[in-house]
């Protein structure tokens, strides 16, 4: 059955040698890849997570990592990224889901339009904030019967057009974004995360100005500025800043995934 995501979700053309930039366009990529990169999470994944959250009165941040990582499962992987990827996306769970669909994907619509043939039905659907019970007199005309129902549901029925029905925070699957995310700027923070990360396991000092370089990020044409008045010290001082401001977003995201939020 397909499934509907909210969000982009990620496609490999080949499970064998999933395609890079495909998996890129995925914002969940980055969330599993934020969870690869939060050391409490990969201790987590290491040693048994009972031993290490079971407490007579656990936190609610303690409750909340035992539950990504019982949903999340085991992130370690060795070899290539975007096929470690795949195979955890794809992993079967105990619903029969593939783990992608049952973290990301929308629940899946049982309920039909139908009549209700007893007591018991009634009230259970009356219960239900999903679903609205009507009472129709069949004796009534057609076009009059019409005209109130229009009228009850444009009371009752949310409907969404256009970009809401993609807000993330309409989204109803167990975890999703918090608000929507460009997954190239997603990878411009991760990479130059991972560069700068690389150059402190090498005790190599290295400028946000050469982080940029070696991601290849070029300088941004500013709004607010002039930028004809504006020498190439001014421009290397932007783009420091521009850096900053991707790899904190970087830190933030795998920060917060260990709690099951992301940006």
């Amino acid at each position: 059955m397909l499934r509907f995501f909210i969000s982009p979700h990620p496609t490999f053309k080949s499970y064998k040698a999933p395609d890079r930039e495909r998996a890129e366009k995925s914002p969940y990529f980055w969330w599993w890849y934020a969870l690869t990169l939060n050391t409490e999470y990969v201790r987590l994944c290491e040693q048994n997570a009972d031993d290490i959250l079971l407490t007579d009165i656990p936190t609610e941040n303690e409750q909340k990592m035992r539950r990504v990582h019982e949903d999340f499962g085991d992130v370690r992987y060795e070899g290539d990224r975007y096929k470690a990827f795949c195979d955890w996306w794809r992993t079967p769970v105990s619903t029969g889901e593939r783990r992608g669909e049952f973290l990301f994907a929308e629940p899946v619509h049982t309920s039909t339009v139908s009549v209700l043939e007893s007591v018991t039905d009634a009230e259970r659907t009356i219960a239900s904030a999903d679903t609205l019970v009507l009472s129709i007199p069949l004796n009534r005309q057609r076009q009059h019967v019409d005209k109130a129902i229009d009228k009850l549901l444009k009371k009752h029925m949310r409907t969404e057009k256009g970009r809401a029905v993609r807000n993330p925070r309409q989204s109803r699957a167990r975890y999703h974004l918090n608000k929507a995310a460009v997954p190239s700027a997603l990878k411009k923070s991760f990479d130059l995360y991972d560069a700068k990360r690389l150059s402190k396991e090498k005790n190599e000092k290295i400028s946000n100005f050469d982080l940029a370089k070696s991601i290849d990020l070029a300088y941004l044409k500013q709004k607010t500025l002039d930028d004809s008045v504006l020498d190439e010290a001014a421009k290397r001082r932007i783009i420091s800043v521009q850096v900053t401001r991707y790899i904190t977003q970087a830190e933030k995201i795998i920060s917060k995934v260990l709690y099951g939020e992301f940006n």
